[in-house]
């Protein structure tokens, strides 16, 4: 449950609500709270509670969510253009056709994540957990998977051009008709992963 006097500082916009996260004492609570349509470009929510809290087509280009849980949180059409997702907690969110374009998620968790038809071009995984993500259709240009665990996530049609997974465990992911041209899949554990139809000129592997 939202904390109502987080919920009055928000309303009063980015500007007024980063300058209380400056001195504030308390982390950030806007749980299950609507924050959708809204201009959130360079919001703090470092560690904010929010959990079920619905972004949907709101704009959080630069913001910074570090940390911050946002466990089954509606951001369906967000823009998180070069946002800042470290150790976020992004597990069962909703981010259909949102825009990641070099956003950075290290070491987040994104378990069960919905990522379908997303921009996620030069966003940076590195050692995530997205066990069970699903990235169906989505365009991953030049993504940094480095080191992550992709258990089971699904990749089926989606861009992965000159992508990284380089000491990533994709054991038993599936990429059914993606293209992986010229990707890097070094040291990458491939056991049980499913190629069918992708494209997979020039990647480079272990030999």
């Amino acid at each position: 449950m939202a904390n109502e006097e987080h919920i009055a500082i928000i309303n009063q916009g980015v500007k007024v609500w980063n300058h209380w996260r400056e001195t504030a004492s308390e982390w950030a609570d806007l749980s299950g709270y609507d924050l959708s349509n809204l201009n959130l470009t360079k919001v703090d929510f470092y560690r904010a509670n929010l959990v079920r809290t619905d972004f949907s087509r709101s704009n959080l280009s630069g913001a910074n969510l570090n940390s911050s849980n946002l466990t089954e949180a509606n951001m369906s059409n967000v823009n998180l253009t070069r946002a800042n997702l470290n150790e976020a907690n992004l597990s069962e969110a909703y981010l259909a056709d949102a825009t990641l374009i070099d956003a950075t998620l290290s070491e987040a968790n994104l378990s069960k994540t919905y990522l379908i038809r997303c921009f996620l071009s030069s966003a940076n995984f590195t050692e995530a957990n997205l066990f069970r993500a699903n990235l169906f259709e989505s365009d991953l240009f030049r993504a940094n998977f480095s080191s992550a665990n992709l258990f089971k996530a699904n990749f089926t049609d989606a861009n992965l051009i000159e992508s990284f997974f380089t000491n990533a465990d994709l054991f038993r992911a599936v990429f059914k008709g993606a293209d992986l041209t010229g990707a890097s899949l070094f040291n990458a554990n491939l056991r049980d992963a499913d190629f069918t139809n992708a494209e997979m000129a020039r990647v480079k592997r272990s030999a």
